[in-house]
């Protein structure tokens, strides 16, 4: 089983060099790179590929992390039987793909496999990763006691994730209406429920920097007004409440108490422009929150904006030509 890895280069002078450097040594295999200029780039003709079977893509005009993404799968020369995004500002341990690749080769139930996560330093463990652990130690506890190639998890984080293309084919893509930011859980959310566990393979491990893209505090403020934004969304899609109840709590509960949090300056509250604006953003796409139905056929029509399933049909039969 071989994987073809999507690598997104966003402003990415910084860390395109330790990161695609190290990725040489993740795998005994020759790999598959789709690599994407996204703009803002000004290394990438300058990269040493060699060690990959490699192609370079570039955006018409950049594109949040989910569409970004997408443009990939669907614009690849090929794509092999797993696909694994990945971030640029990722360093990569030695074996670490092989060892994921295991645990998908051992288990068909998994549709997705992720590596444990470090700081970019290694000196601890990524925020992102604890949040879909529980705690550190949780984790520790895991890792201590438990058994098998992999230990499941509802959600994965995106730093670097390898699913099976077949199961994407069947989830979707990334949905662009988050951009960046809850794009991973939405699509964990839709692996599972189309009968897939995931997992975090035990024996791997990636470092990555949290936050690499937020070095601004004006990127911050916007990062926050985008995480209230996309954590709604993905609330109404999962939660058994009526997507009416919710929306009626975060406008008269969880929108005021913000805002009273905002105004009185306490602890990781956010000020109150940031609120506001998120809200704003909200009530742009509240036509298509409001009814899963809408939610439903929007994401219908940007699948057939992609042609979504006839790139599938055709990377399918290749996959089938090429096993006899």
């Amino acid at each position: 089983m071989k994987t073809s890895i999507i690598l997104i280069a966003y402003n990415g002078d910084r860390w395109l060099p330790a990161c695609v450097e190290s990725l040489g040594k993740a795998s005994s295999s020759r790999l598959h790179l789709v690599l994407v200029d996204n703009a803002g780039n000004s290394l990438i003709d300058r990269l040493d590929l060699s060690a990959f079977d490699a192609e370079v893509l570039s955006t018409p005009q950049p594109m949040g992390f989910a569409e970004a993404n997408n443009y990939a799968l669907v614009n690849a020369a090929r794509l092999e039987k797993t696909v694994l995004f990945l971030n640029q500002d990722t360093i990569s341990t030695r074996g670490w793909i092989d060892t994921c690749m295991g645990c998908l080769q051992a288990d068909d139930s998994l549709g997705a496999v992720s590596p444990l996560i470090t700081t970019y330093d290694g000196s601890g463990w990524d925020p992102s990763f604890l949040d879909c652990v529980g705690s550190e130690e949780d984790l520790n506890l895991e890792l201590k006691t438990g058994t098998g190639g992999c230990f499941i998890t509802r959600n994965a984080p995106a730093p670097a994730l390898i699913v099976r293309t077949g199961v994407i084919a069947a989830t979707g893509p990334f949905d662009p209406i988050f951009g960046s930011y809850y794009e991973d859980y939405d699509l964990c959310s839709r692996i599972r429920e189309a009968g897939f566990r995931i997992g975090f393979a035990r024996g791997a491990r990636i470092a990555h920097y949290s936050g690499s893209a937020t070095d601004t505090r004006k990127k911050e403020l916007r990062r926050m007004r985008t995480i209230i934004r996309n954590r709604l969304i993905h609330r109404l899609r999962i939660a058994d409440e009526s997507r009416a109840s919710i929306l009626i709590k975060h406008v008269f509960m969880d929108t005021p108490r913000r805002l009273a949090r905002g105004l009185i300056g306490t602890e990781s509250s956010q000020p109150v422009r940031v609120t506001v604006g998120a809200n704003v953003d909200l009530a742009k796409i509240g036509w298509r929150l409001a009814s899963p139905k809408r939610d439903r056929a929007a994401w219908e029509a940007y699948l057939e904006r992609l042609r979504w399933r006839e790139r599938m049909t055709e990377i399918e039969l290749n996959h089938r030509e090429s096993t006899g």
